[in-house]
């Protein structure tokens, strides 16, 4: 989306006399934008976001018209790849209509229509472009200090990892309803195993009444099935302590290795401490540290880091140690299961032989029962597998949730983007010689160092917090851009207060180099002068006859 002019009147404090802004679309331009308190800079900002998105956030619709003319009427243009499209909404009377390509695009109801241009034609929800494309001092939460929950949805709406959730939602959802049709079923089996059981009573009655013949034979198999059965008990509660073991010994080993880790960790933090000192100079202010409190901490740094170390090679004797120990437990298991097989391979040959030496007993029930049983084990088995094939997708489906949660393709997403992140923002802090670090961790968490320690952003003055943000902000801006080329647009409302004058040149000087780069036509709005030599054009606000108006100039 590449907005081409804006047109309006009876916005807000603005009369019945159209306002026009267009933007030159072969090159960006800043804009220097004054005016005093509540004269309307900000209401030009206003004004584009209701013709795009048909609100304005924290504005009730019938409070936007001017109050003595009303007819409201806003008219902006917009180019989407080979689309030119013409929209134009007013309030006192309504209206809303769109052109594309000069066509009038009609579908059924307002709300599809807006619902058409935000989906397949902007590409920038609402969100984004109202939190991050107009950035105003009174409704602005700075990253520095913004709470998770604040700082999380930005994130999601502005990397697209919104979708991820109404995905991870509904896969939720579904995965409730297959638990529910696994109890089910698994109600089900319960009966079929009950009747199952009940018919294979009756018919071992039956056969227990006519076995008359080879008795003994019968007696002895029994006991040899019995004693079979005896040691499979034996054999499997062995394997059941073995594989318990084996877990023990596998969680130790885990826990262990997790120990490993953050120690490696402290090991490597450490490492990071030792190189300040031993550089011999602080890296930010380049005072030599050469005092006896300073070698004192790099000998301490030494020693505990070959301390660590220490400790990572005993973790290493132990985690070989356990090993080995689950490699045994692992292997008695297997032994045990085998033996378990053919047990249970042997008390299948001594049931065959059972069944050939039991009479057939002359009841008409017999075969009856018999049919019933096969018939139970038929619906037995169907519904067995058809449960398993639930719990198979019942698994599936948990690990597409946890893929699709904070610590699977959003974690990943989050990865890729953090080092390009970082380093515009590393690039921007030296460029307005900054004398603190800031980057972002995983968690989006903004990290501020100062002479190597990790500090509270709050303890950083006004006009510091400002320009972290300001470098947060244009970083985060040319990340944006990659997802959303068409973006070429920005307004920054009365940022640049509480920042001193060379703060202010840096930023305007960073600025002017971000939006020329990627093509960004932006808007400062101040009710001070700023240096005019870095602006392309000026827009100056002012109230005639109780109404506001602007006048563009260039600046030469």
């Amino acid at each position: 989306m590449r907005i081409d002019y804006i047109e309006f009147k009876n916005f807000a404090s603005y009369g019945n006399q159209a306002q026009r802004l267009e933007f030159d679309q072969d090159q960006s331009e800043l804009f220097l934008t004054l005016g005093k308190n509540g004269d309307g800079k900000t209401t030009i900002a206003n004004a584009i976001i209701y013709g795009l998105y048909g609100k304005v956030e924290g504005v009730k619709l019938s409070d936007l018209p001017n109050r003595i003319n009303k007819d409201l009427l806003v008219k902006i243009g917009i180019q989407c790849g080979t689309m030119k499209i013409d929209i134009e909404r007013g309030l006192m009377p309504n209206k809303f209509s769109v052109m594309i390509n000069g066509i009038e695009f009609d579908k059924a109801g307002k709300k599809s229509v807006q619902d058409y241009l935000e989906e397949e034609v902007f590409g920038i929800p609402y969100h984004v472009f109202k939190n991050i494309i107009i950035l105003s001092i009174n409704d602005f939460k700075s990253f520095l200090t913004m709470n998770n929950s604040d700082k999380r949805q930005i994130i999601d709406r502005m990397f697209g990892f919104s979708i991820l959730n109404d995905m991870q939602k509904q896969i939720k959802e579904e995965r409730k309803q297959v638990k529910m049709d696994i109890d089910t079923y698994e109600s089900e089996l319960n009966q079929l195993l009950e009747s199952i059981k009940s018919v294979r009573g009756k018919l071992n009655t039956l056969l227990e009444e006519s076995n008359t013949a080879n008795k003994s034979k019968i007696e002895e198999l029994k006991e040899g099935l019995l004693s079979l059965k005896g040691n499979v008990e034996k054999l499997d509660a062995e394997r059941k302590n073995h594989e318990g073991e084996m877990n023990k010994f596998n969680s130790q080993y885990n826990d262990k290795h997790s120990d490993a880790k953050d120690i490696k960790r402290e090991i490597d933090y450490l490492k990071k401490k030792l190189a300040l000192y031993e550089s011999g100079h602080c890296p930010t202010c380049e005072t030599k540290l050469d005092s006896e409190w300073h070698t004192n901490q790099k000998c301490e740094f030494e020693e505990n880091i070959k301390t660590n170390m220490d400790s990572i090679k005993s973790f290493k004797v132990e985690m070989d140690a356990l090993s080995e120990k689950v490699t045994d437990a692992r292997e008695l298991k297997l032994d045990l299961e085998g033996q378990i097989r053919e047990h249970k391979i042997n008390m299948g040959q001594l049931k065959a032989e059972l069944l050939k030496l039991k009479n057939t007993p002359d009841d008409k029930n017999f075969d009856h029962l018999k049919t019933l049983i096969t018939e139970f084990e038929d619906k037995e088995s169907t519904k067995s597998n058809e449960k398993d094939n639930l719990n198979a997708d019942y698994n599936f489906m948990e690990i597409v949730e946890q893929v699709l949660g904070e610590d699977g393709v959003k974690n990943l997403a989050v990865k890729t983007i953090l080092p390009g992140l970082n380093a515009n923002i590393a690039a921007m802090a030296s460029t307005m010689h900054l004398q603190f670090h800031i980057r972002f961790d995983e968690k989006f968490d903004c990290i501020i160092n100062h002479l190597g320690e990790d500090i509270n952003p709050l303890t950083l003055s006004t006009g510091e917090r400002k320009k972290a943000d300001f470098i947060i902000i244009i970083a985060i801006i040319k990340i944006l851009k990659l997802r959303f080329p068409q973006l070429n647009l920005l307004f920054l409302d009365e940022l640049l207060s509480s920042v001193d004058h060379d703060g202010v040149y840096n930023i305007l000087k960073i600025l002017n180099q971000v939006i020329k780069e990627n093509k960004i036509n932006t808007f400062v709005i101040n009710h001070t002068v700023l240096p005019h030599e870095i602006f392309d054009k000026k827009i100056q606000i002012y109230r005639e006859n109780g109404f506001s108006k602007f006048s563009i100039e260039n600046i030469e």
